[in-house]
């Protein structure tokens, strides 16, 4: 088949680290799986697979909608009308590209490259580091109200990206609101690969015989939260904590955006970090890598962003889709800035 045209996506900094996350994760899949012998996990793959679609799909979208119309047709006054509320759904895209990286683990891709857990190894990094078992040492400050507070804090992880989010949206540039959310991604990006590197199940599993105060507390909201969110999570999303990492990030961006935001979030903030331990799930160790790893994040996010914010990726097109392409009126050499 002749291939004379090309049509060139605009992809965004977030979505190019999305998705060279997912071909490293497909990659180990398939190379691991089959070094040793064992059957592709389907689940995995058409995660993986699908968010990789999804990806170029709204690239490809975006070159229709977004792009500059050579004339000024009935598509192309569709196309205008809809841009924008599809640059709000592309502003956001990457909060949902950073749940399907997530995601992409749901099953046993935790294992792909170390195929056994390493709590053990946590277990003692957190010996040699505090000298005990953080988690059973908290267990002198358990009390049901300091408990739903914390599961309250614990659960906050939910809301804080949204709300800085949002603040940033409403008040500052546009250009700020996206180097967070490449910070999001990055941050991801790493923490991901951080579970694939340091697979393990917590405390809570691990340290399940030793505990002997039970987390009770009398507010049923916050235990269906937690078992929401127990339900939601996958199975090793230990090391680092991201609970700890995006939360800090999230709070440089409060602080780079607004003191005033960023103090009021202050003891939410540092009460979500106790809760990590508070609550099991997290060895110390975990939260101190998630805590070392938000600044570089930050500030790798902050650097790329103004060089390689945008890039444009030709995809050769065969002679019947390029000619379809010319009679819509869209050109793929140049595009209108999404701002």
């Amino acid at each position: 088949m002749v291939l004379d045209d090309s049509l060139t996506l605009e992809l965004r900094l977030e979505e190019v680290v999305a998705l060279l996350f997912f071909t490293i994760d497909l990659t180990l899949e398939v190379s691991f799986r089959e070094l040793r012998g064992q059957p592709l996990d389907s689940s995995d793959i058409a995660i993986v697979l699908s968010a990789m679609g999804l990806v170029l799909s709204v690239g490809t979208a975006n070159y229709f909608i977004a792009g500059k119309a050579v004339q000024l047709d009935r598509k192309a006054a569709l196309f205008k009308s809809i841009q924008p509320y599809w640059d709000t759904f592309r502003d956001w895209f990457p909060l949902l590209l950073t749940t399907l990286m997530y995601y992409s683990l749901w099953g046993k891709g935790t294992l792909l490259l170390v195929p056994h857990d390493r709590d053990t190894m946590l277990l003692e990094w957190d010996r040699r580091l505090f000298g005990a078992d953080p988690t059973l040492y908290f267990q002198r400050f358990v009390s049901p109200p300091l408990t739903a507070w914390m599961q309250f804090a614990y659960a906050f992880h939910l809301y804080a990206i949204p709300l800085v989010a949002c603040f940033i949206y409403l008040y500052r540039s546009w250009n700020r609101f996206r180097e967070m959310m490449c910070g999001l991604v990055v941050i991801s990006f790493f923490g991901i690969l951080g579970y694939l590197m340091v697979p393990a199940i917590g405390p809570e599993y691990t340290l399940h015989n030793l505990y002997t105060v039970p987390l009770t507390q009398p507010l049923s909201l916050f235990n269906r939260q937690i078992e929401f969110m127990n339900f939601a999570r996958i199975r090793r999303d230990c090391f680092p904590s991201l609970h700890v990492g995006i939360s800090f990030l999230v709070w440089l961006y409060a602080w780079r955006n607004s003191k005033k935001l960023f103090w009021i979030l202050c003891p939410i903030i540092i009460s979500l970090w106790c809760s990590t331990i508070y609550l099991r799930y997290h060895y110390a160790v975990d939260c101190v890598a998630g805590f070392l790893l938000a600044p570089p994040c930050y500030w790798l996010a902050n650097w790329l962003y103004p060089r390689y914010g945008r890039l444009l990726v030709p995809v050769p097109l065969p002679r019947a889709w390029a000619e379809r392409v010319r009679r819509l009126g869209v050109t793929s050499a140049k595009f209108e800035e999404n701002s």
